[in-house]
């Protein structure tokens, strides 16, 4: 993963209220390692069988200490989500009381600043849940106040990214910045994200054969889409490669989609006469706002949002591929279109590069292989930055 270190989260696209059920809260501590600038390099282990490599076994310890406090600790924390209030893609509930807005977590440090990296989650810079921030700000209060002392000076940056450097993408922290003078020691470690890994099998054979894939999707999508005949209908897509593109942003497309939106947990959202409802509608026409431009037929008389008709399983095809009859809708232009669009993006210098040495079959097999080595749908990437002043 290319990393970003921010200074606070980005916001984006999950339900916080349902965040928790993506990450178990033990956090499995995966491929660690610690660089510091001065003095002898020292491997310890942590108690997950991980191994931190160092420049000093004090700085080395005291790495192995803060991870392990963060990994292995349970934390409560308590955040208002009223800021949803204030969304025109939000309906408050007939009925409310004081606690509506209210959320209570509990879990391990890493893991719940996974959650809010994913909470945070930004679609082309633009956010998708207005009340992320808060559960992240909880946590970082919480790591703050009940888990480091004042004198640990530590930085914590979870990212979350379909693959390296996407336009969709979401940022998490804890702590504050290292000064630029100060000596820092920097741990990487993974958690798992809850959604499910890409099929690289199936990325593989749906890039190298674009043609039939298109063809077919074509005829599945005729009843849905009756304007798009070509990839070249599809709003975003340029180039030779755009049918390769299409077929790997619906791939992708569809891991991201099912992790945001559990098909059995929004269906039962969906269904529900109160809140959580109005939490998941908002969720779902948030997101598409910030994808592209169209948008779920009203969810108080239209399927599939409203609730006594409610199918989370279309709702989650229109995210991925768009709707017929949305008021603003507009061909194709929804998630698997924007991720399609993106790929050339994010790997533009690698494609170039490959452009140039090879060509035919061959040029198709090793940009493929760059992409598909460049996945983390399943994974966070948290960064733990310590050190003394």
């Amino acid at each position: 993963m290319r990393g970003r270190l921010s200074d606070r989260g980005v916001s984006t696209v999950v339900d916080v209220a349902m965040a928790l059920l993506f990450i178990s809260a033990s956090v499995l501590i995966v491929g660690l390692y610690l660089s510091d600038t001065t003095g002898e390099t020292v491997e310890l282990e942590t108690d997950g069988d991980a191994t931190v490599v160092a420049d000093g076994e004090h700085d080395a310890r005291s790495a192995v200490q803060t991870t392990e406090t963060l990994s292995e600790s349970t934390i409560t924390v308590t955040y208002s989500i009223d800021a949803v209030t204030d969304e025109d893609e939000f309906s408050e509930p007939v009925i409310t009381d004081a606690n509506s807005y209210t959320r209570t977590d509990h879990g391990s440090p890493l893991g719940l600043l996974a959650d809010a990296a994913i909470a945070n989650q930004q679609v082309g810079g633009d956010s998708v849940l207005a009340y992320s921030e808060a559960f992240e700000e909880s946590i970082d209060g919480a790591i703050r106040q009940n888990l480091l002392s004042s004198e640990q000076r530590f930085y914590v940056v979870a990212e979350w990214e379909p693959y390296e450097d996407a336009a969709i993408n979401g940022t998490a922290t804890a702590g504050e910045r290292p000064p630029p003078t100060a000596d820092v020691s920097s741990t990487t470690t993974t958690v798992p994200s809850g959604f499910s890994a890409v099929d690289e099998e199936q990325l593989e054979a749906d890039w190298m054969d674009a043609d039939d894939w298109w063809d077919e999707w074509i005829d599945d999508m005729a009843g849905f889409l009756p304007d798009i005949d070509d990839s070249e209908d599809v709003p975003g897509l340029d180039g030779s490669d755009n049918k390769s593109y299409a077929a790997a942003g619906t791939v992708i497309g569809e891991s991201v989609v099912d992790g945001l939106f559990p098909p059995e947990a929004s269906q039962y959202a969906l269904e529900d006469q109160g809140m959580e409802r109005e939490l998941k509608v908002y969720h779902y026409t948030s997101m598409v706002n910030a994808v592209g431009d169209f948008s779920f037929r009203s969810a108080d008389t239209h399927p599939p949002l409203v609730r006594d008709e409610a199918r989370a399983e279309d709702a989650n095809r229109n995210v991925l591929v768009g709707q017929e009859g949305g008021y603003d809708f507009t061909d194709a232009d929804a998630l698997a279109d924007w991720i399609g669009a993106d790929i050339p993006r994010a790997f533009e210098d690698e494609f170039e590069a490959i452009d140039e040495a090879y060509d035919g079959e061959e040029r198709d097999e090793k940009k493929v292989e760059v992409l598909i080595e460049a996945l983390s749908n399943d994974d966070v990437t948290i960064t733990i930055q310590t050190w003394n002043e």
